[in-house]
């Protein structure tokens, strides 16, 4: 399944970490300048509950727009340039666009984290790099997002690469819910920074890893690694069942994770989804305050765990609409 740019063209508490070792490794050439990690989009049934859900949970919310095919958006800035971005589609306009028709399918069996934008610095110099390694690749596409009152969409503010997860004969695939994105305008983070919009009471300051869960990570970690991705350190999450690998991705890291047992809560996720987005870590600057804040919304205790990014708290997918979000204090941070 393919998406785009930010949708352009798109409860279980749980209190063990993650374990790993770290390989420290350079940026990946198609990347580029790019920061790598960029966006998760969060689908949610209704966008205004989700805004104030979030918002309860100290993450500022700035009013998005509107994309053909009934979908809106809502995003969450963060000070290291990368966000969240909440959707929701009009399942009676989604049949207009096979993207849009794609959000209203998931939503038909649950909410949460359904893909990962991954900035580049140039979506043609991507494109380019992967076809050269025999990837089937889709773009680049243009796509841009109309404000209120608008029916026609804008000149291009961003352009899009997908690889196929359904590749033509001799070629390679990908099936995880990740594409590559160059935005056209170089100061629209700028903006949103002398805004505020990137100041949230949480003090969280962006998304650093985001967790997949796959079948079988040596399927998909050779695959990311054909695209020239650089395998980091292995991976143990104990409290979803999970066993695996880390993904460095510019900026940010990707952790594929496959079930380590029958019964867990890996296993149960990949029993009624596809591959895909479980969880992601956010850091913050002050875990107390996100702490406090996520415990006045969920009307309980946070328990505090040691995980690998360090000092963190989770936050449950009954008040993130479907997704694990870890929020973590760094240790440079706490001292």
């Amino acid at each position: 399944m393919r998406f785009h740019g930010p949708l352009a063209t798109l409860v279980i508490l749980v209190t063990s970490p993650l374990c790993a070792q770290t390989v420290s490794t350079p940026a990946q050439t198609f990347i580029g300048q790019g920061r790598g990690v960029d966006h998760v989009g969060v689908v949610v049934r209704d966008l205004a509950r989700a805004q104030r859900d979030y918002e309860q949970l100290g993450f500022k919310v700035t009013k998005g727009g509107h994309f053909p095919g009934g979908v809106s958006n809502s995003v969450v800035y963060f000070q290291n340039d990368s966000y969240l971005e909440l959707l929701t589609v009009n399942a009676s306009e989604s049949a207009k666009r096979s993207d849009a028709a794609a959000l209203a399918e998931f939503l038909r069996q649950h909410e949460g984290a359904m893909f990962l934008g991954i900035n580049v610095s140039s979506a043609k110099r991507a494109a380019d790099y992967l076809r050269a390694r025999n990837f089937d690749v889709a773009g680049p596409d243009p796509g841009s997002i109309m404000g209120q009152g608008q029916t026609t969409p804008p000149p291009p503010m961003w352009f899009d690469v997908g690889i196929n997860d359904k590749p033509a004969p001799g070629k390679e695939g990908l099936t995880l819910p990740i594409f590559f994105v160059e935005y056209v305008f170089a100061d629209r983070l700028e903006k949103r920074r002398a805004e505020g919009s990137m100041d949230q009471a949480n003090t969280a300051m962006g998304i650093h890893s985001v967790w997949f869960a796959v079948h079988n990570v040596q399927v998909q970690s050779r695959t990311l690694q054909a695209a020239e991705f650089k395998a980091g350190g292995s991976r143990e999450a104990k409290f979803i069942g999970g066993r695996g690998q880390e993904v460095t991705a510019g900026q940010g890291v990707l952790v594929l994770l496959e079930s380590s047992d029958n019964n867990t809560l890996l296993t149960r996720y990949l029993s009624n989804h596809d591959e895909g987005i479980i969880g992601l870590s956010i850091e913050v600057a002050d875990l107390g305050k996100a702490r406090r804040l996520g415990e006045g919304t969920t009307a309980g205790n946070l328990e505090t765990y040691e995980g690998f990014y360090g000092t963190s708290v989770m936050l449950p997918p009954s008040v993130t609409h479907g997704v694990l979000i870890e929020m973590y204090q760094p240790v440079e941070r706490a001292r």
